[in-house]
């Protein structure tokens, strides 16, 4: 794999914040930015040297956007993996899509982890009606019904607390296919987030630990405090786990620590995660940039945690009593704010998001509820 040094032209398929920032440290170290996306107010866009506002399967556009990259990523799963396909015809892409055919239908996942020998939560796939006596047998209840694709931020699941709700959850889904997953009594959940060069060079993240709030991720506490143990034993599934994909860039692993102590694979998303944007203030190498590094073919980065820190998301619920007064937000200490250029407001939409690094937790935890008060209120 010959480097693809600074001025080369980096191809993004897909738009969205994470594309955004990647596109934000791409341009950082003088590369070029080419965004494939169909939404013409896409936030990537406005960090692109051009973009390609077509449809996802759109070929002869697809065809005119390699020719203008020299190498390509994606910055979200839900894509069509024979588009990609296409794409990898042309012009080096990485991650490979059939990591993303793997990532991108949970029943693929599921079997993966388990080739791989990784603890998951019970699950039962759900293809047709017929399956759901069987499932009920081989997973109980309380559970989730969890579409097989496209679901994520907690869309595509449905609750099931007794055997009698699965047939109206199967329904509500819309009867595609699923799996009924265990619901799991949980004591934390975290991630790990590594980085893997095509030489096999490998860096994990330091290990946040995640919460959420009605299925949407919410804030992330690093260091996690949850002990070497559990965060050890994180850090070596993740790396057997990019290993056996022959994972070039960058990947998020999501755990589960479920009561009693056992460590239980979630997902996987094969690209920078919502959990890693810690790394833009709180790592000497951003996952943004180790995905670069590793799809230019450059070395991998030092992935030092500078200090504790808390990340919080922000949703389009701040701005319910208008704009928030975002001098009182940036007048606090150790806050860096990120924004994503959305023009569209909607209540639980991603819109942005900041990180307070602090001494400590508790002071990262003392600034962030003076930040929360301010996004709670009006101008």
């Amino acid at each position: 794999m010959s480097p693809k040094f600074p001025g080369s032209s980096i191809g993004i398929v897909g738009g969205g914040q994470l594309g955004r920032m990647l596109a934000g440290e791409a341009r950082r170290l003088g590369y070029r930015v080419a965004i494939f996306d169909p939404d013409p107010e896409s936030p990537a866009a406005g960090l692109a040297d051009r973009h390609w506002c077509s449809d996802f399967s759109d070929r002869n556009a697809l065809a005119e956007f390699a020719s203008a990259a020299d190498v390509i990523t994606y910055e979200f799963e839900n894509l069509p993996a024979e588009s990609l396909t296409f794409l990898e015809s042309k012009v080096a892409l990485f991650p490979s899509p059939e990591i993303l055919r793997i990532c991108q239908d949970r029943r693929r996942e599921k079997a993966f982890l388990l080739q791989r020998r990784c603890p998951v939560a019970a699950f039962c796939p759900v293809e047709r009606a017929e399956d759901l006596t069987k499932a009920l047998s081989l997973v109980g209840t309380p559970a989730l019904l969890k579409t097989a694709r496209l679901g994520y931020d907690g869309k595509g699941q449905v609750e099931v607390s007794e055997p009698a709700d699965l047939e109206g959850a199967w329904h509500e889904l819309g009867k595609v296919p699923a799996i009924l997953e265990k619901k799991v009594s949980l004591e934390a959940e975290l991630s790990a987030i590594v980085g893997r060069s095509a030489t096999g060079a490998l860096a994990v993240f330091p290990i946040p630990r995640n919460f959420h709030r009605e299925g949407i991720f919410d804030y992330s506490l690093v260091p996690s405090g949850l002990g070497e143990r559990i965060e050890g034993i994180a850090r070596a599934m993740a790396v057997e786990i990019a290993s056996a994909l022959s994972l070039i860039g960058v990947i998020a692993v999501e755990f589960f620590l479920a009561e009693g102590g056992q460590l239980l694979v979630n997902e996987l998303a094969p690209r920078p995660h919502n959990s890693g944007h810690f790394t833009l203030d709180g790592c000497v190498t951003s996952q943004f940039e180790q995905q670069l590094r590793a799809i230019a073919g450059l070395p991998l980065g030092d992935v030092s945690l500078r200090g504790p820190l808390l990340l919080r998301n922000i949703l389009g619920d701040a701005w319910t009593q208008g704009e928030p007064d975002w001098e009182a937000l940036l007048s606090l200490p150790g806050l860096r704010l990120h924004l994503y250029g959305k023009r569209r407001l909607s209540a639980k939409r991603k819109m942005g998001h900041y990180s307070v690094i602090a001494s400590s937790i508790q002071e990262a935890r003392a600034i962030d509820e003076r930040a929360q008060a301010i996004l709670r209120s009006s101008r």
